[in-house]
């Protein structure tokens, strides 16, 4: 019997490492292990998506029954103008009878609509459509020509029943026809219109309680009314990624209303279980590595040999020696190991530091013959040429980019005088300007009594393109303007460039300065400066979205 083990034991470790591996993870149970916490994650995901998309539904229900209230509220008020008889006899008023017809606008249809702005001050306007003649009072009584200026507006848009469309100003407008006055005993209806003109927030703030974390939309059958998207969602597109939706319609006229959520925030309220989930998972994990280790230190001795041998060829040592004869995987990787340690001590011994200085002279061979010189004779040739053939703009560009590269590259060094950094960023923006058919324009407030100081080389250059890739080019709404100062400031030089672009988002202002995100540019001039002159110098930024940047900066005359 003794002998049976001790052959069992040598046939384990015969086995492939990864057999032996995989044997001592099944005999303490880590599949069982990972099977359970599976099911159990999954049971509990299922559960709490469920509810979570029964409170959606709820919330649907909710705004829904909300939207229906409103559209109720206004139409019955609608309804209630139209049948009045201020409103009524309004339109049919005898324009040649001045007195009568003052006496009605004044003191009857301005008095009745006025109760009605008391009554519902969210009211942006009520408006009568008179289509019988010119008769006009201010905004409460308007030619039918009037409507024909929204986007909505058909010969049979407008009927007996209220109906619902957005104005091209975005305001909410519901509009009916107005009873005929001649008819008492039927129901007829004449040309004149009534309509109601509401603000979306008015009308829609009864959903600011329903779209916490959604993105909703109303729609009516013509056009959609009105959409929002919470804040916390904002970084999520529609359309991209996985959405849940729910759209119901309203009892009247079919509003579409729709409710959509991104499903990774369905996943959210399930994180705190997961975690508790996980940790007790982690504690039987723990268990288990423990028992395995006990299980597998036979194994792992062979490892922890090589792995001290590879810390030593790490650290430079590659006179070593280490064998296995094993056949298993672990025998063979350090076998290849020893040859590779040989193979590495051959190729330094023979051929190495020569490739390696190879390669240094090629690289410097390659440097010298990168000469600045090469540039700006050509860029002469280009202006000598553009002259003898009246080529004006193309002398001005070589003109403009041999100064630009000469003060660029500064033969090399890192700081360069005050004066030729002005004239660096003058160049470039003459070159942009130039490149863009003077799409912008560039104010430039520089005190002609600076002094002449050493600065570090291309601090304003960085800034500028900011200015005009980010801000200034791709506003297509307005003429670009960028204003560049430069000013004695005390016992500093003050540098402000300012633009009216686009805007940083505020949500990138923070990182702006402290990595590399969004591709502004400014991390490193920021950095150069404190380098340069301390920690109490570098960038300020200052932006409003849709609006302007500013980026301000100063340098001390002479160092603290």
């Amino acid at each position: 019997m003794k002998g049976i083990p001790g052959k069992l034991f040598s046939h384990v470790q015969s086995l492939k490492y990864r057999q032996k591996l995989i044997l001592i993870c099944i005999l303490v149970g880590i599949l069982p292990l990972i099977v359970m916490g599976v099911y159990c994650y999954r049971q509990t995901l299922k559960l709490l998506l469920n509810q979570e998309y029964a409170a959606l539904d709820s919330a649907s229900r909710t705004a829904v029954a909300s939207i229906d209230s409103q559209i109720t509220l206004y139409e019955d008020l609608l309804n209630f103008l139209s049948s009045s008889e201020a409103v009524v006899m309004t339109p049919v008023q005898d324009a040649s009878e001045i007195l009568d017809t003052y006496e009605h606008l004044i003191y009857e249809f301005d008095v009745f609509l006025n109760g009605i702005y008391v009554q519902h001050p969210e009211i942006l306007q009520i408006t009568v459509y008179n289509a019988l003649s010119d008769l006009t009072h201010g905004r409460q009584l308007r030619p039918v020509s009037d409507l024909k200026t929204q986007p909505w507006y058909t010969q049979d848009a407008v009927s007996a029943r209220p109906s619902w469309y957005r104005n091209k100003d975005g305001s909410i407008c519901v509009i009916q026809k107005i009873p005929n006055p001649y008819s008492k005993y039927i129901e007829s209806y004449s040309e004149n219109y009534i309509g109601i003109t509401l603000s979306p927030s008015a009308f829609f703030n009864v959903l600011d309680d329903v779209s916490t974390d959604y993105y909703i939309s109303v729609s009516s059958p013509d056009q959609t009314l009105y959409t929002y998207k919470s804040p916390s969602i904002a970084d999520h597109s529609i359309g991209k990624g996985f959405w849940t939706t729910i759209a119901r319609s309203t009892a009247k006229h079919s509003f579409q209303v729709v409710l959509q959520k991104p499903t990774q925030l369905l996943y959210a309220s399930t994180r705190q279980i997961m975690l508790i989930n996980v940790l007790i998972i982690g504690v039987c994990l723990f268990l288990v590595l423990l028992s395995s280790r006990l299980l597998s230190s036979v194994f792992v001795k062979r490892v922890n040999l090589l792995h001290e041998r590879m810390q030593e060829v790490k650290n430079g040592n590659l006179d070593i020696q280490i064998h296995d004869s094993l056949p298993d995987e672990i025998g063979e990787l350090t076998n290849n190991f020893q040859q590779m340690v040989d193979e590495i001590n051959h190729l330094i011994q023979e051929s190495y530091k020569d490739k390696l200085l190879l390669k240094e002279t090629q690289l410097k061979a390659l440097q010298a013959q990168i000469n600045p010189h090469f540039l700006y004779n050509c860029l002469s040739l280009i202006n000598s040429k553009a002259l003898m053939n009246k080529q004006p703009e193309i002398s001005q560009m070589s003109q403009l980019l041999s100064v630009f590269y000469r003060t660029t590259l500064n033969k090399g060094r890192s700081e360069t005088t005050l004066a030729n950094e002005i004239k660096n960023i003058k160049s470039y923006l003459d070159i942009q300007r130039l490149l863009h058919d003077d799409s912008f324009e560039v104010i430039y407030q520089i005190d002609p009594n600076l002094p002449e100081v050493e600065v570090p080389n291309l601090l304003l250059q960085p800034l500028v393109e900011n200015s005009l890739i980010h801000g200034i080019l791709p506003n297509k709404s307005k003429y670009g303007n960028l204003f560049l100062t430069v000013s004695c400031v005390m016992d500093q030089i003050r540098f402000t460039v300012l633009d009216n672009g686009l805007g940083i988002p505020a949500e990138k202002l923070p990182t702006l300065l402290r990595t590399d995100s969004g591709g502004y540019g400014l991390k490193n001039v920021h950095e150069r400066l404190q380098l340069a002159y301390g920690e109490n110098y570098g960038l300020t930024i200052n932006s409003i979205p849709g609006e302007s940047t500013m980026v301000t900066f100063t340098i001390p005359l002479a160092l603290e």
